[in-house]
């Protein structure tokens, strides 16, 4: 039994599961995506993987039921909702970010970094 999964994952922390409801479908919605759940996060692939989903670990001194999004880009976002941002490696921006509501979903939608890390996700 895989017990790997969506609900598993965000157990009590009801916020972040509803959050990670509201940007999945999103982020889905983009083309031909694959999805994997472990036990830590959720991920999104293209070609290869581009968007990670996750509650904040317990202990830290953030908010419990928060939902991070990790985006890797070609180029770096300059935002106050972008936690970090580093250069993996040279063409590869790993944006951090941390979603405390729907503002942040509506955000990240409307400044069309979901749509620039998908096409980060598709090989050239």
């Amino acid at each position: 039994m895989d017990e790997h999964t969506v609900e598993n994952l965000f157990a009590g922390r009801p916020d972040a599961l509803r959050l990670f409801r509201s940007l999945a479908p999103r982020i889905e919605a983009l083309g031909a995506i694959t999805t994997a759940v472990t036990k830590s996060q959720v991920s999104f692939g293209a070609d290869r993987k581009f968007a990670w989903l996750w509650p904040t670990p317990r202990g830290k001194k953030v908010p419990e039921d928060v939902l991070m999004l990790t985006l890797d880009m070609r180029k770096p976002v300059s935002d106050p909702l972008v936690l970090s941002v580093q250069e993996t490696y040279p063409g590869k921006w790993t944006h951090q970010i941390r979603v405390l509501d729907e503002s942040v979903v509506e955000h990240v939608v409307n400044e069309g970094w979901l749509q620039e890390a998908y096409d980060f996700g598709i090989k050239e």
